[in-house]
């Protein structure tokens, strides 16, 4: 589409004070009507020529961002026409997205190409869908301007936030990780695991020796050991509608796929091999334990588009899904919300034969609101009842997790700001006390 350029619209606002005194000089008038046309003329002639300006624009760098974090959106500039350009972008940015700068100029000289950065904060997880940017193109003088859009939009994938896995490398090459609230664990034992008998030779140490088994073969007997074997551990994540619970600056899930990241980096850091699985009514995805770095890697890519649905969670549709899926005794992580009563009877009971397989950690985040109206003076009659239902539900959810407690589940309460490191840390003190 042509649209006038500033010089354009300048000299229209001339001629209009002109046709404004031709009123009193009717001489005049001729004059005006005469350059209304040659400005709409050199606007036509002029648009038509950008219209056909060879000028090419893509998008760089719009693939993989991350939550929280200033990332710089850039589009590739190239001018393939024989004159000089000005090129106006502006980017419309949707919900979930917060554009510091959405719109930039640039001139390119015949031939040039340049990349132009516009800034934005995305504010939400997953898959975003992008407007497509309206674009200026115009000469120097600015008499007129070729106005269009891209083609299509683009597809952003946000990542959670990968901030603390920065962080935590940082001060592990420091040794200074108790600076975040990471405690030190001592590992009991020889952090050594049998595996066969073989012959005395000369040079193994006497303490391995195996005696009874050399007063059985009447000649000296050692054994042989393997070094600790890596274990499981499968982070399950509650998606059911309480997980959607307005938290902080984000819901309760947000928090558990971020705690979630940061275990199954720092796991795979000792070693360990890291699964996941995100349920609602169903079992949406298994990803069964791996080791290593494109395993992280799997786990954050499932975890982008994880959402909480208006449904129950069924707990006995993840026991189940373990009980085929997941033979080795592992460590199971389960993120779930135990504010509501109903939801954690069901817990308590599809955990009975899961905990005797496995080492079973629930992570629940704690309702500030919850905790304040609680502990909170009744001002009047209204708020008596606040707080006395309030009162009842943190009894009920303290009951419940003395239940998983007895049936052998450890329960982990925590705030939003303090869960990632509370969740480090008793996975540190797992590993410590080798009860896998």
């Amino acid at each position: 589409m042509i649209v006038p350029g500033r010089l354009a619209l300048m000299l229209a606002a001339i001629l209009a004070l002109v046709l404004i005194a031709a009123i009193v000089e009717p001489a005049v008038a001729g004059i005006a009507v005469l350059g209304d046309a040659l400005i709409i003329a050199a606007s036509l002639w002029e648009g038509r020529g950008l219209k056909r300006a060879p000028v090419d624009i893509e998008r760089e760098n719009w693939v993989r961002v991350q939550v929280g974090r200033a990332e710089e959106f850039t589009y590739r500039i190239a001018n393939r026409s024989r004159r000089s350009l000005v090129v106006h972008i502006r980017q419309p940015w949707p919900d979930g997205i917060e554009g510091t700068v959405n719109t930039a100029m640039v001139s390119l000289a015949p031939g040039e190409v340049v990349r132009l950065a516009l800034t934005a904060t995305p504010r939400v997880r997953g898959v975003i869908e992008v407007p497509p940017a309206r674009i200026d193109v115009h000469g120097p003088a600015d008499i007129a301007r070729w106005r269009s859009t891209l083609p299509t939009g683009a597809q952003v994938k946000v990542f959670p936030s990968l901030r603390g896995m920065t962080e935590y490398e940082a001060l592990r090459r420091q040794h200074a990780s108790s600076l975040v609230g990471l405690h030190r664990q001592r590992m009991l034992g020889s952090g050594r695991e049998f595996d066969q008998l073989r012959d005395y030779f000369s040079g193994d140490d006497y303490r391995d020796v195996n005696w009874k088994a050399t007063a059985r073969r009447n000649r000296p007997i050692t054994n042989m050991y393997q070094e600790e074997r890596s274990h499981d551990v499968v982070l399950c994540l509650d998606c059911g509608r309480m997980m959607g619970n307005p938290v902080g600056a984000g819901t309760a899930l947000d928090y558990a796929v971020d705690a979630s990241i940061m275990l199954a980096h720092v796991a795979n850091r000792h070693g360990d091999r890291v699964g996941l699985a995100l349920f609602g009514d169903v079992v949406h995805r298994f990803v069964k334990p791996a080791a290593g770095l494109p395993a992280v890697h799997r786990i954050i890519e499932e975890l982008v588009d994880a959402r909480p649905e208006p449904v129950f969670p069924s707990y006995g549709a993840l026991m189940g899904s373990l009980r085929s899926r997941q033979n080795r005794r592992s460590l199971v992580v389960l993120f779930t919300d135990l504010n509501d009563p109903q939801l954690a009877a069901n817990l308590s009971e599809s955990l009975q034969l899961a905990s005797r397989r496995h080492v079973v950690v629930v992570i629940s985040l704690r309702d500030p609101l919850l905790d304040r109206i609680a502990s909170g003076p009744a001002d009047d009659r209204g708020s008596l009842y606040q707080v006395l239902a309030a009162r009842q539900l943190t009894k009920e959810r303290a009951t419940y997790a003395r239940e998983l407690h007895r049936i052998g589940a450890s329960v982990l309460e925590a705030d939003a700001n303090s869960i990632t490191i509370q969740l480090l840390n008793t996975y540190l003190s797992i590993k410590a006390r080798q009860i896998l």
